[in-house]
């Protein structure tokens, strides 16, 4: 028996990359998954691939984190399908990199719209749940860019100010609702696109001048962070890649 078995787990962002492959991993140690996709069609392939990778089952939401009514929608499904959430993942998240003066405005609105608003709203919403929760957690892949001077060069300043407004979101909550583990992941560049336990998911890479972590690393990394017993909060995760010796 799993430290998360029979726990709830509400994880956005998974009908692809990182959130896809998290998403497995925590149905594998036994959680009741409820994963979000903009698109339904790719959260409903996430669910068939955990099904065939793991032999468990998930169930699928389709949310716009853009869309002040796609979240309530998918707020209210969530309420039709279980009576609590134990753990809250925010993965989803807008993208933006080169040159912030060439960013097309729309790109920016929606940018601050899913990363910032998304979070904040979605939060909000599952909050009544979340606080059905004898342990609840709440968990946010951010971004080593959400923090003060550092971060990657490629992403634009718009980014870099969506991923402080959630680190400054997840403090502030941390602070108000004691009762709440909240967690804050910052992983700086690293390999994303890997499917859980495919043969390349195994590999062990060796630090070195341009090489990065992999998915598997900040899966491992949150999945340690919330197995922790009750009485220990990682409050922030920040992983680095290492360079050679």
């Amino acid at each position: 028996m799993g430290r998360l078995d029979g726990k709830t787990v509400v994880i956005t962002g998974a009908g692809r990359s990182t959130g896809r492959a998290l998403a497995a991993a925590l149905a594998d140690r036994g959680a009741d998954v409820h994963l979000s996709a903009r698109d339904k069609e790719q959260a409903e392939d996430t669910c068939r691939f955990i099904k065939d990778v793991t032999g468990s089952s998930a169930t699928a939401y389709s949310c716009d984190f853009a869309d002040l009514g796609s979240i309530q929608q998918f707020v209210s499904n969530l309420r039709a399908k279980t009576p609590k959430i134990d753990i809250l993942i925010n993965s989803a998240a807008m993208w933006l990199s080169g040159s912030f003066e060439a960013t097309d405005d729309d790109h920016l609105i929606a940018a601050v719209n899913s990363t910032v608003t998304g979070t904040i709203l979605l939060t909000k919403h599952c909050l009544p749940l979340l606080e059905m929760s004898e342990d609840p957690d709440i968990l946010t892949i951010v971004s080593k860019s959400g923090l003060a001077l550092e971060g990657q060069s490629e992403p634009n300043a718009a980014y870099h100010a969506t991923k402080t407004a959630q680190t400054a979101f997840m403090n502030r909550l941390r602070q108000t609702h004691t009762h709440i583990r909240v967690m804050s992941v910052f992983p700086p560049d690293f390999e994303s696109d890997l499917e859980y336990k495919s043969s390349a998911w195994s590999k062990q890479p060796s630090p070195g001048k341009g090489k990065t972590m992999t998915a598997r690393h900040v899966v491992e990394a949150i999945l340690f962070a919330l197995e922790q017993d009750r009485i220990c909060t990682l409050e922030s995760l920040v992983l680095r890649n290492s360079a050679s010796c």
